[in-house]
């Protein structure tokens, strides 16, 4: 649009010029005729030969006009009639063109010019209405105006089906991303746009490279947890044989906090399962499994109840595996009979969705609740389970998606920990 108003302000000052170096050069054959017909009698008066001028200067406010102005005299058209204009005297040699409209419904472009004739100086003032020719050239510009108005729309339209049948050969791309995020093997196309393939590439690349890497470091978690286990055998089996027997029970304490840290990381690499970087978290279909596992390497006597949404929910699944799972282990080894779970999708004026979980064990203090999320803080000091790092892991999950961890007294008399996870935009 500003390009297209650029070249209707273009041509509206190129037709312009156009029209008055056109009239100019009219007039200035005009002035030849005059300055030629301008002569000098026998008596040595200055006298102007009519006879051979244009008819249209004897006709009454006809459009052409002239006068001659001198110290000999003043000579005028019979055109102008009753109309006085105002004349600058001239140097020889010298040019003005300007403007007028002294006359109802007349333009004139007025040509004044100085002149040396016989040692004589003369202006010469020509004037013609253009009026016509304005008027022309505004129905000219008013044409191309709705042409150019009626051309934008257009081109929007073509414009529009273009990038519709461009981006359409993006649609498999999209599709194809769209299933992996919810936890389908796909294939991402080979047809797309050369544009666009090196893109492709780069996406696949960098989502089989993730997924491999969170598998090798989860491998290795389990593998140095149960390499671990030999060693904590022949610490236990010191301990057994020690002679001191104060120092052997120190050392069967040592070996119990060990075992206690080697088996939370298998629970944690088992409760993860494996990795799927880039798929969108399934409640209804992650969740199940969490409690089976957790019933199956924890306790089985507990009753579980959760409020799911039916759909995916808008986050990375392996971070809501490792979050919820951090969450329900927790609630798992404190809660007397039953957990509670619920996601609730963001109201209408809230952005936030919420994960909460909570239980009905002995809960905690009111002084201990802000302490919770801190790294390796630990308020239940007497189970001798866990190291401290599990509510400090969901918080740094939490802010990663601009979200908080808040904590609370469950009804059920526990502890209720809540996730305020900002939806993506």
């Amino acid at each position: 649009m500003v390009v297209l108003l650029l070249l209707l302000a273009v041509v509206h000052i190129s037709v312009t010029r156009l029209t008055q170096s056109f009239v100019v050069s009219r007039l200035d054959d005009e002035a030849e005729n005059l300055i030629a017909a301008l002569e000098r009698t026998a008596e040595g008066a200055w006298r102007l030969n009519t006879e051979g001028l244009g008819q249209a200067y004897r006709r009454v406010h006809s459009g052409h006009y002239y006068m001659l102005v001198s110290e000999a005299g003043i000579y005028r058209s019979r055109s102008l009639w009753d109309v006085e204009p105002r004349i600058t005297p001239q140097q020889p040699g010298e040019l003005t063109v300007s403007l007028l409209a002294p006359v109802a419904d007349q333009h004139w472009l007025v040509v004044e010019q100085g002149f040396v004739k016989q040692g004589q100086e003369f202006t010469l003032w020509l004037a013609e209405d253009i009026a016509q020719l304005r008027h022309d050239q505004r129905h000219f510009e008013l044409t191309l105006l709705l042409l150019l108005g009626l051309s934008v729309p257009v081109l929007l339209l073509l414009q529009r089906r273009v990038l519709h049948r461009g981006f359409a050969r993006l649609e498999p791309l999209r599709r194809a991303l769209a299933q992996q995020q919810a936890g389908e093997a796909v294939e991402f196309p080979c047809d797309v746009p050369d544009e666009v393939a090196p893109l492709v590439a780069s996406i696949t690349q960098l989502l089989h490279q993730s997924g491999q890497q969170i598998s090798r470091s989860r491998m290795a978690l389990g593998n140095l947890a149960h390499e671990l286990k030999r060693p904590l055998q022949q610490l236990q089996w010191m301990a057994e044989q020690h002679p001191d027997r104060e120092q052997g029970e120190q050392l069967m304490q040592l070996y119990r906090e060990l075992l206690q840290r080697v088996e939370r990381e298998l629970r944690r690499a088992r409760i993860a399962g494996a990795p799927g970087p880039g798929r969108r978290f399934v409640p209804r279909e992650e969740v199940p499994h969490l409690i089976q596992l957790l019933a199956r390497i924890g306790r089985n006597d507990l009753a579980f109840n959760a409020d799911l949404p039916n759909d995916a929910i808008p986050f990375d699944r392996d971070d809501m595996l490792e979050l919820l799972g951090n969450l329900l282990d927790n609630a798992w080894r404190h809660a007397k009979s039953r957990v509670q779970l619920s996601i609730v999708a963001p109201a209408l004026d809230d952005g936030n969705w919420c994960l909460s979980v909570a239980d009905d064990g002995r809960g905690v203090a009111d002084e201990n609740l802000q302490r919770l999320a801190a790294r390796g803080v630990r308020i239940d000091e007497t189970s001798g389970e866990g190291s401290g790092l599990g509510l400090s892991i969901c918080r740094s999950i939490a802010e990663s998606y601009n979200g908080r961890l808040e904590f609370d007294h469950a009804e059920a008399g526990g502890l209720c920990v809540r996730v305020l996870l900002k939806a993506p935009g």
